[in-house]
């Protein structure tokens, strides 16, 4: 039997969504107070050659905050170029070595892939400069071609966004801190998303109290604006993501709070629906749900978004019923994993 109160609390998040224009985001907990249940997602974190000294402490520290905010999110993480080269090992090397481990892996959770860095564009070949030789855009996507798992790509780099299109695919989301090879200038992309990922409140746009891919995107691209307002500069950077694997890619001012409000293409998925569903330190719900439960989650989500595009297309009556079906499908699965969070309660 379903419980009520996660039907209402189901029919309330999303009535929220439909209605008001809200967050997707169908529950909300308590956020973590330590490291979460190990959940199988890894984070490789890949740090870049400084070019000079300020910005490898600023690069150090981003890293950090990665690497904590995975700690926090019972998630193995992995870092690249901090430390000195392993047996002459090039960092090149080294990331292709630790695509190709992973390609051979067979696991259905999330793969991660965190630049931080400069990049560079020759008007041929966008790169991301390591300590050695540097990685372009095809070698990349070459390297991750045969990983299976859903993946993560989240470039921080000046003359980053010929990596989106390159790497952009089905169960694949691409973050890239600029719009185009020519934005060639220092980008404050990636300081600002790593501050964010790790559930910085101020990131959390619809109050769930945990910071989505997504969210953590729109922060960052939000506060690199603020900043060149500020100093009165013209922004050479605008971040974009792609999560519809179309390798298009869309600006956070296409947003109002996390929803997309700019209509892309006929027929096209907006981007930032998936993104929104992937949380590097989870509230405690979330934290707690099983890596197939949040697959059977997640379709349903898209499918009610999927539903809602449709609205104007349906009769009324057969919209609602379908809606009504799909809500009390996602109800049953947060009751599932409430009922465990209770019975591990009264047990201990």
């Amino acid at each position: 039997m379903i419980n009520l109160t996660s039907v209402s609390r189901t029919f309330q998040r999303i009535a929220f969504l439909v209605f008001l224009s809200g967050c997707w985001c169908l529950f909300s907990g308590s956020p973590v107070a330590a490291a979460a249940p190990q959940r199988g997602w890894t984070v490789l974190v890949v740090v870049g050659a400084e070019g000079a000294e300020n910005y490898g402490k600023e690069f150090d520290e981003a890293a950090r905050r990665w690497r904590d905010a995975c700690g926090l999110g019972g998630v193995s993480c992995e870092v690249i170029g901090l430390e000195a080269k392993k047996g002459g090992k090039s960092d090149f090397d080294a990331l292709k070595d630790e695509l190709a481990k992973a390609a051979k892996e067979k696991k259905e959770t999330p793969l991660w892939v965190v630049l931080i860095g400069h990049g560079t564009f020759d008007g041929r070949s966008a790169k991301f400069n390591l300590r050695g030789p540097d990685v372009s855009a095809q070698e990349l996507a070459a390297w991750l071609k045969p990983v299976k798992r859903p993946l993560v790509v989240v470039n921080t780099a000046s003359s980053s966004s010929p990596f989106l299109n390159t790497v952009a695919g089905k169960d694949r989301i691409v973050i890239t801190a600029t719009k185009s090879p020519d934005e060639i200038f220092y980008t404050r992309f990636g300081e600002y998303m790593a501050d964010a990922i790790g559930g910085k409140p101020e990131a959390d746009a619809d109050n769930d109290e945990q910071v989505s891919l997504l969210e953590a995107f729109l922060y960052a691209s939000n506060r690199v604006q603020e900043y060149y307002d500020k100093e009165g500069l013209l922004a050479t950077e605008h971040a974009i993501i792609d999560d519809n694997g179309d390798g298009k890619g869309t600006r956070a001012d296409w947003f109002e709070g996390v929803r997309v409000v700019k209509s892309p293409a006929e027929g096209e998925e907006p981007d930032g629906l998936r993104a929104h569903q992937l949380h590097l330190v989870p509230n405690e719900l979330e934290a707690l749900m099983p890596e197939p439960l949040r697959k059977q989650r997640d379709e349903l989500e898209l499918q009610v978004r999927a539903l809602i595009r449709q609205k104007d297309e349906l009769p009324e009556d057969d919209y609602y019923k379908k809606l009504e079906a799909l809500f009390l499908k996602i109800a049953k699965i947060y009751d599932e994993v409430e009922s465990g969070l209770k019975r591990e309660g009264d047990s201990g």
